[in-house]
């Protein structure tokens, strides 16, 4: 199928079930995340499969947690993989999330391929709505903050386990609110050629750092 100039192709397992919603649900996040992002992919595959075996075998993985439902490779700008577990993708609502969660990826990767994990995560979190809570422990912050510098010097794998994706979520939405999501955009943007980091987008944006961190934690951390 195409959407604008974009080609949209949904490959599932013959067993899957909701095709149709798959389809329609996945074009409604392509026009919405068309409207958020300045770039767009040239051409969008999402495998869709309900036998976990295939699902773990396409994305070359012999285990993977329980949660993993969906998956997109490492700087990819055009694959998706999801595993239609009924289990887990309980409602259309969270399977919508999902498909939007994962979408985003492909639209971050294409704007900007060198983000590390923790803002592609983040940006993911926030825009398909999947904020869970709006306060972060100061255990956990100390764990995934290391002297106030979020994720610097702390793999994805260890923050994820730390609350890392609602925390990560929390800090762009905080970023999009201060600065406006063009702006915050187009700080990511301005990096590309060399490593993001949270410390060089409030350089960008105009503010001290250490301003905009205790800000932050006043408002979140408890």
């Amino acid at each position: 199928m195409m959407y604008g100039r974009q080609k949209i192709k949904i490959v599932f397992e013959s067993t899957v079930l909701q095709k149709n919603f798959y389809i329609k649900n996945t074009h409604s996040n392509i026009r919405k995340l068309n409207r958020l992002f300045p770039v767009a992919p040239p051409f969008i595959v999402v495998y869709v499969f309900r036998n976990r075996t295939s699902f773990l075998k396409v994305i070359h993985k012999k285990k993977a947690p329980d949660w993993l439902v969906a998956y997109v490779p490492t700087k990819s700008a055009s694959i998706i993989y999801v595993y239609n577990n009924k289990e887990k993708l309980t409602t259309n609502k969270v399977v919508s999330q999902i498909l939007l969660h994962e979408i985003a990826h492909i639209y971050t990767n294409t704007l900007n391929s060198n983000l590390p994990d923790w803002l592609k995560e983040g940006l993911s979190v926030y825009v398909a709505s999947q904020i869970l809570r709006h306060s972060i422990s100061a255990v956990d912050w100390k764990k995934i903050a290391p002297k106030d510098k979020p994720f610097r010097h702390v793999s994805w794998r260890f923050a994820a386990e730390h609350d890392g994706y609602n925390i990560a979520g929390l800090i762009v939405m905080f970023f999009v609110r201060r600065y406006t999501w063009t702006k915050f955009i187009a700080a990511i943007n301005h990096r590309r050629s060399i490593r993001f980091s949270i410390t060089s987008a409030t350089l960008y944006l105009g503010e001290k750092f250490e301003c905009m961190i205790a800000d932050f934690k006043k408002q979140f951390v408890k």
